[in-house]
């Protein structure tokens, strides 16, 4: 059964050989993956969103987990293994509706990776993703460590953002 959506989803990930990375010149809409293992606050999140710009048009949160049962009375969206059908397309009419969408930055603060995550990463519309080096290469324009904790990953996306991007005051 995984070797149906296996294929399908290398196939996602060999088609962005030849994206190109656009760096956006305002942020208005921002789409933030976050691992619910990973311990993060409504403050933390907020300091992330006021990084990127203070006016936005919306700013969406996908919930992942490697265990369906931890997602339970989390807001939806969700994303766990069941996300993916055998033939490697995301089931769920709240991600669907969030792959519809075009966002300026994606970000992901992950710890596990697995199939379903990285085809719905594969299939966003984005300008430009931020993710960690654990996922695959041509998923994220902009690459950082693996990081366990929120304080040390926004130290580091906030480094690393402000060289990309200057002009951007923080």
């Amino acid at each position: 059964m995984k070797f149906f959506a296996k294929r399908i989803v290398s196939k996602q990930l060999n088609a962005l050989v030849h994206r190109t990375a656009f760096k956006p010149k305002s942020v208005r809409r921002l789409l933030f993956i976050h691992d619910i293992e990973l311990g993060l606050t409504e403050a933390q999140f907020e300091q992330m969103c006021m990084l990127f710009s203070s006016e936005y048009d919306a700013i969406d949160r996908v919930h992942y987990s490697n265990n369906k049962k931890m997602l339970e009375g989390v807001p939806k969206p969700h994303l766990h293994p069941q996300s993916l059908d055998w033939r490697g397309r995301i089931v769920g009419e709240d991600l669907k509706f969030v792959l519809e969408k075009n966002y300026d930055i994606v970000i992901h603060f992950i710890d596990h990776i697995s199939l379903p995550l990285q085809s719905f990463s594969a299939q966003l519309n984005a300008h430009f993703k931020i993710g960690p080096s654990t996922m695959d290469s041509q998923l994220n324009d902009l690459v950082l460590s693996p990081k366990n904790d929120f304080g040390s990953f926004f130290s580091d996306l906030k480094k690393y953002f402000i060289k990309i991007n200057p002009n951007e005051r923080i």
